[in-house]
């Protein structure tokens, strides 16, 4: 099926947590030999604000023959050119940033497109390829415009169709499953092969053509309850927390008689909101709901980078994102008048279980005893050098990389960690590779975080929970909580089949199922109730 070239511009709208950040544009056009594409975006999220435009020149078949990029992050510019040389096979990849020359070269594969942030037109131009020339199992390859460049395989795996409007008029829908480096993400493009819009749900990120609505595949669901939604009484909360004013729901069991224990609930990495929302699944509601179920209270709440993210950029770093406001909710869970103010546990996800025993150990110094335990829910314990090493790395075999490309993932991370590690690195510096492109000042403080020294200093009993399918936290980080949770009453445990969420999985886990409808397992919730339970 011919692909046609775009009479006028192609615009979309680019969202972050629902909100609005930036735009792009692009329009194909013939070349005496294929075609060329011009495009443009920009965007602000954090403190970072990025513009790019690009001119590329492809070939009738929409192979990559040569790529322009003028990049700005901050007002600082980077130039990239990427040229295709069909006679030697190779990728040649010339960039300029800073007064730096930046040069590589890769492999040439005949389905190669650039990627840059999220830049439209490359994922215009992967549809494309697709339609017109498809990849045996429709796998492709993307060059990240990024420090020297990476080069990554993409699967592209067709999906079930959807339906839209564009404009107010009906529109029959192509979707497509993508993964990039591990990554899950979806694509949709109309009947001409048009680009209507892209998700990447991850980093809470998505475009979308101009005067396009989605019809989602589970507006109309099959009702699944959601357990022990009929075991509580609810309701809206706020607690001040470094002169915020944050969101929150303290869920209490309907039954209860007397005082009840509460649990803290502290979410995991990206701008989440009180129920821990990834795609259509609410982890931190179903702990809530199961829990009252069972007779222990929680206190959940937005993090200030879901309701106020830009009161984050003056102090980009892990106290600010997570500490302060999770010892505030510590505090504030102690003063409600259901709850027993000497049975208060702390309950951190991922991160929020990384930062857990410092979180404890601020609590305590404000107030001695008014931690009793802490519940680590797929928490990470080693360094995050390491742990980013590891998931990127196996993510790369995933998708298929070959040695040496795995190599030069490996060499990227370790010249952006000897960037973070250098004293002499400013504090607003922007560090690493979108989607982990951070300031300094937060990658500092992530470097130092020890959660298996601070556990073992802190004297508290611990819960360790992982699940035997978790891609994130590895074998390795629960056995190191587990050895240094040594106080009586402490309990490690790994339970077959969950994922990062604590959700089941068939086969693998590879992330892309974090984003089909399921529910925490009611397995978590009673082992969390019963250790709970044993402390009077």
């Amino acid at each position: 099926m011919a692909v046609m070239a775009q009479s006028v511009p192609a615009r979309f709208l680019l969202e972050s947590g629902g909100k609005q950040i930036g735009k792009a544009d692009y329009q194909f056009t013939p070349a005496k030999s294929g075609f060329r594409v011009k495009a443009h975006y920009s965007f602000t999220t954090g403190d970072s604000t990025i513009e790019c435009t690009r001119e590329a020149e492809l070939g009738p078949d929409y192979n990559l023959k040569s790529d322009s990029l003028d990049i700005g992050v901050n007002g600082v510019k980077q130039t990239v050119l990427i040229t295709a040389d069909a006679r030697t096979g190779k990728l040649s990849y010339q960039g300029m940033a800073g007064g730096i020359a930046l040069t590589n070269t890769f492999d040439l594969h005949s389905a190669t497109v650039v990627l840059n942030n999220f830049d439209p037109s490359g994922v215009q131009e992967l549809v494309y390829l697709d339609a017109t020339h498809s990849q045996p199992n429709h796998n492709y390859w993307a060059l990240l415009a990024q420090g020297k460049g990476v080069q990554l395989p993409v699967e592209f795996t067709p999906a079930q169709e959807g339906q839209g409007t564009l404009n107010s008029v009906p529109v029959e829908l192509k979707h497509w499953h993508l993964k990039i480096g591990g990554a899950p993400a979806d694509i949709w493009a109309d009947a001409g092969n048009n680009l209507m819009a892209f998700a990447f749900p991850a980093q809470r990120v998505a475009y979308q053509r101009s005067g396009f609505i989605l019809k989602e595949a589970d507006e109309e669901p099959v009702s699944t309850p959601v357990p022990g939604a009929d075991a509580l009484q609810e309701r809206s909360v706020f607690f001040t927390s470094d002169g915020l004013k944050i969101p929150a729901l303290l869920a209490l069991p309907k039954d209860r008689k007397g005082s009840v224990p509460i649990v803290v609930l502290v979410h995991g990495s990206g701008p989440h909101d009180a129920d821990e929302s990834i795609g259509p699944n609410k982890p931190f509601r179903d702990l809530a709901y199961g829990l009252a179920a069972a007779g222990v209270a929680t206190l959940r709440y937005d993090k200030r980078t879901h309701f106020a993210p830009d009161t984050f950029r003056a102090h980009p770093d892990l106290d600010h994102e997570v500490t302060l406001d999770a010892v505030a909710a510590l505090a504030f869970a102690a003063t409600q008048p259901e709850v027993d103010a000497k049975r208060v546990f702390l309950l951190g996800h991922s991160l929020g279980g990384t930062m857990a025993p410092v979180i404890a150990a601020d609590r305590l110094q404000q107030a001695p005893g008014s931690v009793r335990g802490l519940i680590f829910l797929a928490g990470g314990a080693l360094g995050i050098e390491e742990t980013l090493e590891r998931q990127l790395i196996f993510q790369a075999k995933h998708e298929g990389a070959d040695a040496g490309q795995i190599d030069a993932i490996r060499k990227q991370w370790q010249g952006i960690f000897q960037t973070v590690n250098d004293p002499t690195t400013p504090p607003d510096q922007m560090v690493g590779s979108p989607p982990l492109r951070l300031p300094e000042s937060y990658w500092r403080s992530w470097v130092v975080q020890d959660p298996v020294g601070e556990l073992a200093k802190l004297g508290l009993p611990a819960l360790v929970l992982r699940g035997t399918k978790d891609i994130q936290v590895s074998e390795e980080d629960f056995q190191a909580l587990k050895r240094a949770n040594a106080v009586p009453g402490s309990v490690s445990r790994e339970i077959d089949g969950l994922n990062h969420l604590m959700m089941p999985v068939a086969g693998d886990s590879t992330g892309q199922e974090y984003f089909q409808p399921a529910h925490l397992v009611p397995e978590v919730v009673q082992i969390i109730a019963e250790w709970v339970g044993t402390f009077p």
